[in-house]
């Protein structure tokens, strides 16, 4: 309707449009045109020349919207007003709920924390030694320098951290670290403090492997000056209120970290108080990490048992700290090479040396030696792990060359024994022969017996190398004992050798017991496999069956085709190897066909000595298409 109104009154209105008033819909009219449009005025505009009307014709229609929005907003506080009774009810629920999730985002911060510092959970040390391995404070490390400026708004360059390395044995309660000024002394301390905290909260530390960090049911500190103008609290005073809280605190599960402990006040009375709350918090068995100045305080730490000194490195050539620190040794202040590397006047400094005296330049020179002695020391010592570590590769190196040898010289061993074998069987055969023969034409040498011709010949095959690879054989055989894994020579069989009864062994191979001569054992290298709990109790023999799982394999040999004399050289052939190899039988494929073939080779094979029985193979074998020759 108020579209139809802007076409048909458009003399009398300021604009094209429709405005909302006191949510009501109106049209913009000019003031002097006001009654040519009936309808009740809602507002007019700054300058007066526009009045805001809504025309009596939409009046209606603008009561049923009000009526509806009023409507709307009786249903949105209901609804409100149901879904807060909700929530207080489930209240509980909700409060678990957010917990829960304040859990796991803590969980996924410390994963992202760890993931950018490459940072590690490290061991907790019950006995309560403390090893930090490459350890860098968080607010130093440059991996995470993304990482500070999303979260510190950080705008200062980066720079190159030394990581620190610290290890205190649980007899060392208290590490006393010296050194110049912004040569890191703080810095260790926090470090140390901060990543034991970061440990207990089981949050991954910025360290290396190896880090290691004992439990503190708290930490106490003393750091920074706390001095507070409007409360009359100096430096001093503010710090002594807090070591009177930290010796009050002071147990075996304490750890106190103090820097600069007696300064802002006279060095004298300052040390003799430091050295006498150490004492204390020491005896109340505390454990502290303290930086300090103050010689009094070195060598106090020198002196006991249970303390132990530790300072950080200043390079004198370049004049500037290099932030290692080095335990076993109390740091000097270097003020003079720190004033002189800020600026101060050669003149100034030089007065400052004149008013030390000659015994300061003494003590100087005496430290100056001393630092590198422990340098001198340190790369005698690095030297010496890089040729122990080179010592160790080349042994390694020794020792797999010397196994190498032992495995070439024990397959050389084998080949020619297993050469001797096989020359000794075909002079049997041969041997056979030829009494054979003599039998035949004369009845005189009939009575002469193959085994005495063979023992002739092995005789006179004895000597020389034959002769002392058999002895070397017998004499591997003897080093067999219970418990050794072993293995049939001239086989794949091996295992764990039970038990030896004279001449006789037991050997324990694939859950399976078998009775062999110990002479045919030898020894292999590797761990025995344990006994298991299927085997064959000791005293009985494996079957045929088990046998032939022992020694692998079937062996075989196909004469399909061949003629029957070309059939029985090649099955000749493969017995030969049968028995070098230790098999326990041989498949001979053969084919159905007419049957000469099967029948002329069954016949020879009877009558072999090397051949106990024979048989047909079983269907999942050949059936009658292959014969099974068991061995002798």
């Amino acid at each position: 309707m108020l579209d139809r109104m802007l076409e048909t009154r458009r003399d009398s209105l300021a604009d094209s449009v429709i405005v909302l008033r006191n949510d009501r819909y109106c049209l913009p009219v000019v003031a002097s045109s006001r009654s040519r449009v009936a309808g009740i005025v809602h507002d007019r505009s700054g300058s007066g020349s526009t009045v805001f009307v809504e025309p009596l014709e939409v009046v209606e229609a603008n009561n049923e919207l009000a009526l509806a929005g009023a409507e709307e907003r009786r249903e949105v506080e209901r609804l409100l007003a149901s879904l807060g009774r909700q929530v207080l009810e489930r209240g509980a629920e909700l409060l678990a709920a957010e917990e829960e999730l304040a859990a796991l985002d803590a969980a996924e911060a410390a994963v992202e924390f760890g993931d950018l510092s490459a940072g590690r959970i490290p061991e907790i040390a019950e006995e309560g030694e403390w090893t930090l391995v490459a350890a860098r404070h968080p607010l130093l490390d440059g991996r995470l320098a993304a990482l500070r400026r999303r979260a510190l708004e950080e705008t200062r360059p980066e720079k190159d951290v030394v990581p620190l390395e610290l290890d205190l044995s649980a007899e060392k309660r208290m590490l006393v670290v010296s050194g110049p000024n912004a040569g890191g002394k703080t810095v260790v301390l926090k470090t140390a403090g901060l990543l034991s905290l970061m440990a207990q909260a089981g949050l991954p530390i910025p360290a290396g492997p190896g880090t290691r960090v004992p439990v503190f049911s708290a930490v106490s500190t003393e750091i920074g000056d706390a001095q507070e103008i409007l409360a009359d609290r100096s430096t001093f005073s503010s710090s002594m209120e807090t070591l009177k809280e930290i010796l009050e605190e002071a147990g075996p599960d304490r750890l106190a970290l103090i820097d600069e402990i007696g300064s802002a006040t006279d060095p004298e009375e300052g040390s003799a108080i430091a050295v006498a709350f150490l004492e204390e918090y020491l005896a109340r068995g505390g454990r502290a990490i303290v930086t300090t100045h103050l010689s009094a305080v070195k060598t106090f730490a020198a002196g006991r048992p249970d303390a132990i000194c530790a300072a950080m490195e200043f390079d004198d050539a370049t004049g500037r700290p290099t932030y290692r620190l080095h335990p076993g040794l109390a740091g000097r202040s270097r003020a003079l090479s720190v004033a002189e590397q800020q600026g101060l006047p050669e003149k100034v400094l030089a007065r400052a040396r004149e008013i030390l005296g000659t015994e300061w330049q003494r003590r100087e020179r005496a430290e100056t030696d001393a630092e590198a002695a422990l340098e001198r020391l340190r790369e005698a010592e690095a030297e010496l792990a890089r040729e122990r570590e080179t010592a160790r590769r080349e042994a390694e190196r020794l020792a797999q060359e010397r196994q190498s040898a032992a495995r070439e010289r024990e397959k050389m061993l084998e080949s020619g024994l297993a050469g001797f074998d096989r020359a000794r069987k075909e002079l049997a055969k041969r041997v056979e022969s030829e009494l054979a023969a003599i039998r035949e034409d004369l009845g005189r040498r009939a009575s002469v017996s193959a085994a005495a011709v063979l023992s002739t010949a092995e005789e006179d095959a004895s000597a020389g190398t034959v002769a002392e690879a058999r002895e070397e054989r017998a004499r591997r055989s003897l080093e067999v004992a219970v418990g050794d894994r072993a293995r049939m020579r001239g086989t794949k069989v091996d295992g764990r050798v039970a038990s030896i009864e004279g001449d006789v062994a037991w050997l324990e191979a694939g859950g399976k017991r078998m009775q062999v001569p110990r002479s045919e054992l030898e020894k292999i290298a590797g761990p025995a496999p344990p006994p298991r709990s299927g085997a064959r109790p000791s005293g009985g023999a494996i079957s045929g069956g088990n046998e032939a799982e022992l020694t692998g394999a079937t062996p075989e040999v196909n004469v399909i085709g061949r003629r029957l004399e070309e059939a029985i050289g090649d099955v000749e052939k493969a017995l030969d190897n049968a028995l070098l190899s230790g098999a326990a039988r041989l498949r001979v494929v053969h084919g159905h066909g007419t049957g000469r073939l099967r029948d002329g080779l069954r016949d020879h094979l009877r009558k072999h000595p090397s051949v106990a029985r024979l048989r047909a193979a079983d269907p999942r074998e050949g059936g009658n298409g292959a014969t099974i020759v068991e061995l002798a």
